[in-house]
């Protein structure tokens, strides 16, 4: 980058070039000679600033050397190597991690099992609550409970809390509670030993995955409403 600032289009902007006199695809060699530099005069005061601090950098005129491709690093810094790592987290949006992360996301997790206890703890299961808003009823295919939901599901269910009791044991070092919140709190923010924490996150996460698991085996198949063609030939036949 030849200029502290940076790229001279992203100071200006778009209409920077219309006021400077360039083109949007110009060159340094096609604005710069032996001259000076060939900008348009004009009166807006932010272009003009922008024309003092190019004209007060020094910029040896050699149409010799080729142009460097580089690569923006970070807001300040250019360099000559890509870096995906550091594309990525340019692009990417950042938010402030969530408490609840290190119970969904950790070295000795299983992917497929973290993934739907993610989408457990972001509510975005196909419950019988959202299965509402898409304008379909759905019951808990376990218990029968008319109003199925995420926090009902995991473990308000009796024969889901059950399950819960009997797979988690005592490594929460308490009584399991029904209450979604309340178990995700007491994970998150619970003091546990190394080892038992890693042990106690992965039966949560198993125990989510299977329970969703059945929940999709249980769901009642829809026969087609269309009819086979060799159910027609034997219609046709009768």
């Amino acid at each position: 980058m030849w200029h502290p600032r940076g790229r001279l289009i992203d100071i200006a902007g778009e209409s920077g070039t219309f006021k400077l006199g360039i083109a949007r695809s110009a060159l340094i060699c096609d604005v710069l000679n032996e001259a000076g530099w060939g900008f348009r005069r004009c009166r807006d005061r932010s272009m003009q600033e922008l024309i003092s601090l190019v004209e007060a950098h020094p910029l040896p005129v050699n149409r010799q050397v080729q142009d460097d491709v580089l690569w923006r690093k970070n807001d300040a810094d250019f360099c000559k190597h890509f870096s995906t790592s550091e594309t990525w987290h340019r692009i990417h949006t950042h938010n402030p991690p969530q408490d609840w992360s290190k119970v969904v996301w950790f070295s000795f997790g299983v992917p497929r099992f973290a993934f739907i206890t993610w989408l457990a703890v972001k509510n975005r299961l196909s419950t019988g609550a959202r299965m509402r808003a898409w304008g379909q009823t759905q019951g808990c295919l376990f218990c029968g409970e008319p109003f199925e939901s995420r926090d009902h599901l995991f473990f308000a269910c009796l024969f889901t809390y059950m399950l819960w009791i009997e797979t988690v044991g005592t490594l929460l070092g308490r009584p399991p509670d029904p209450d979604w919140e309340t178990t995700l709190q007491y994970l998150t923010t619970h003091s546990f030993g190394y080892l038992n924490y890693i042990l106690l996150r992965l039966v949560f996460q198993t125990t989510i995955y299977m329970i969703w698991r059945v929940h999709n085996d249980r769901k009642p198949l829809k026969k087609p409403t269309w009819s086979t063609g060799q159910d027609h030939r034997q219609n046709c036949e009768k």
